[in-house]
Formats: structure tokens, C-alpha cells, sequence
């Protein structure tokens, strides 16, 4: 099963996705075509049990599709759209299909006022917000988590964007939800900011793949000197280092993705996290020490994926951020040594 969704993924990601496309979404263009598309492959409800209407295959097969759609820069929420689907399942929630988004909501003020729930407070930076019809979130009333779901046509959205041109939009919330919006969830899921960086980790990897292969592509076409730039020593030695921080970031998401829903997935989540900003910052910048100039030029493809690298590390929190977690969890941690801790494949980290 794993190999037909992700071949589906990869052919449809292959013919449809083009600088093009990318070029027109970052200038405001929903790509709605490529969207259908999308949702009639049913990639929207990889990761939504059988009995809710999902298809059923483990979390890691599903959540292998943010890799391949980062690998082609795909400009729409699928990643987003994936784990709302999710998070509203869990919680027995209607899933409205369409596209969705997901925000932190720590922050906001929840009020329980006769059946319904009043939230107040602010949403920043949420992905794609403006192209979405629900924002999911969830946010804690009386030490309950909730999963919260904000129907965008009645949100004050204040737009703007990342480094890439992608929406990333403000939110200011003061709305009663209905009563079948705001419900507990059953089971910790480990918030959003968890599952987003989840799924900017598997995104990241997967960019960083591509922009490896464009900087190999790019070392052997361009000759200087009488020879491809790629058989000199230092580029070969810049390739070296894109490649172990690319490798060592894709182990990374996918060890967090296969721990998803895992006593374990609050640790190996902050690792792949705080390991994919670390290696964005290295790999894009030799990217465009191999590429030149050009690859700072419009026309080249190069700087989509690179903005999106630099722009994921402040997704759901930075490397910083992760590493204090992963910090913590050792000071914490039960075992008499830190190789003990590392090593545990049962250790659930410290608590947010």
C-alpha cells in the first residue's frame, strides 16, 4: 500500500507541480485545479482510519506523503489539510473536506458559556488561513484539551506571507463556537505545535532532497575552467555536507513520523525538528554557493525550495525551541545515563 499511495503522490506531484504554478502561487494564486486533483485521490485521508473514512495504513506510510510533497514544493495545504483531518477524527468530529489549516492555539482563552465554548485571543502566522474554509486547533478549557474548529468566513484574517510567498495569515478570534466545534479530545495527541512540527520536519527532508539533486545536477553541467565545477574538491566537499545533513534530517522525520501517536513521539518530534533547522540553514546556503548568482535569479527554481527550507525552520517552533525540550527531557529522565536516555526507544520525553 505504501509504494501505490506514494507512487500516486509522486506522479501527480511530477506532472502537475511546475516552477510555473509555484511562481503563480507565490504571487497570490491558488493552484484550485491541482487541489481537486488532490482530494479525489483521497491523499487528504491517508492518515484517517478505515472506519472514518481514511484509508486505513499506518501513520508513517501516510505522514511519507509530506516528504514527497515537499520534494516538489507542492504550493497547497496537504500537510495542514492531512493533520486536521486527523485531529478531527480523533475527537469524532465532522471532517468537511475541502482545504484545511491548523494553528497553535495555546494561547487562547477558552470560556465555557452554557453548551458552547468562547474563544478569544489571537492565531498567528497560520498557514495558508486565507485559502482555507477551517482552521483545527486545539486549546485547553478546565485541563481538558479541545480540538476547536474555527470556520474561516467568520474570522478576521489579516493576510500575509512567508519567505516563499505562502500564506501565512494573522487571526484575531472572538467567537462563540458552536456546539459541535469545540469538543475534548479522548486521548492526548501531543497539541499542534507537536504535530506541525511533525509535518515540517517530513516537508523540510524532502525539499532538501531536491535541492541536493539540483546542486549535484548543476556541479556536472557547469564547466569552468576547462571541467564541470563538480570535480573540484571543494564543491565535491560542500555536496559531502548537503548530503549527511539531508540524510540525517529524512532519518530524523521519519523516526518521528513512525513514532506518531507513540508514548515516544514528544522526543523524537523535538529531535527531527530542532535537526531539520539545523541542517536548512547549511544546505541552502551551499545550494546557492554551488549555483551562483543564478540561483538567486527568478527564473531558477532553486530559491523556492530554499525559502521554504529557511521559512519551515520558524514553523511551530525553532531548532532552539526543540533542543530546550530535548533539554529537558534529559535533566528529567529517569536513567542513571544520558547514553541510557538516548538509546530508550520507550522514552516519552519530558512534559510541555
Amino acid at each position: 500500500m505504501e509504494s501505490m499511495i506514494h507512487d500516486m503522490a509522486e506522479r501527480l506531484f511530477r506532472d502537475h507541480v511546475t516552477h510555473r504554478m509555484r511562481e503563480d502561487a507565490a504571487s497570490g494564486q491558488c493552484p484550485e485545479a491541482l487541489w481537486t486533483q488532490i482530494e479525489e485521490a483521497g491523499l487528504t485521508m491517508a492518515l484517517v482510519p478505515e472506519d472514518a473514512g481514511g484509508f486505513g495504513v499506518p501513520p508513517a506510510e501516510a505522514l511519507g506523503l509530506l516528504r514527497i510533497a515537499g520534494a516538489h514544493g507542492l504550493p497547497l495545504p496537504l500537510a495542514e489539510t492531512l493533520i486536521a483531518n486527523a485531529v478531527l477524527a480523533t475527537a469524532n468530529m465532522a471532517l468537511p473536506g475541502g482545504r484545511l489549516t491548523i494553528a497553535e492555539g495555546e494561547a487562547l482563552r477558552l470560556e465555557q458559556r452554557g453548551k458552547r465554548v468562547h474563544a478569544s485571543g489571537h492565531l498567528t502566522l497560520v498557514p495558508f488561513a486565507r485559502w482555507a474554509s477551517l482552521i483545527v486547533t486545539i486549546a485547553v478549557l478546565d485541563g481538558t484539551d479541545h480540538v476547536l474548529s474555527l470556520p474561516v468566513k467568520v474570522l478576521n484574517v489579516a493576510p500575509a506571507q512567508d519567505l516563499a510567498g505562502m500564506p501565512r495569515d494573522d487571526i484575531k478570534l472572538d467567537h462563540t463556537l458552536a456546539e459541535t466545534d469545540a469538543v475534548p479530545l479522548p486521548r492526548p495527541m501531543g497539541g499542534m505545535r507537536q504535530l506541525g512540527a511533525l509535518i515540517r520536519s517530513l516537508a523540510a527532508a524532502g525539499a532538501m532532497e531536491t535541492i541536493l539533486e539540483m546542486s549535484i545536477q548543476y556541479a556536472n553541467d557547469r564547466v569552468q575552467f576547462g571541467r564541470p565545477i563538480g570535480k573540484f574538491q571543494a564543491i565535491q566537499h560542500n555536496l559531502a555536507t548537503m548530503a549527511g545533513e539531508t540524510a540525517a534530517s529524512r532519518t530524523a522525520a521519519e523516526m518521528a513520523a513512525g513514532s506518531y501517536d507513540t508514548p515516544a513521539f514528544a522526543l523524537t518530534v523535538a529531535a527531527a525538528k530542532a535537526r531539520a533547522g539545523e541542517a536548512a540553514e547549511k544546505v541552502g546556503a551551499l545550494a546557492h554557493q554551488i549555483h551562483g548568482a543564478i540561483g538567486y535569479t527568478q527564473e531558477h527554481a532553486l530559491h523556492h525550495f530554499t525559502k521554504r527550507i529557511w521559512g519551515w525552520r520558524d514553523d511551530f517552533g525553532t531548532e532552539l525551541d526543540w533542543t530546550r525540550e530535548l533539554g529537558r527531557a534529559a535533566l528529567s529522565s529517569p536513567h542513571d545515563t544520558f547514553w541510557h536516555f538516548i538509546t530508550d526507544s520507550a522514552a516519552k520525553g519530558a512534559p510541555a
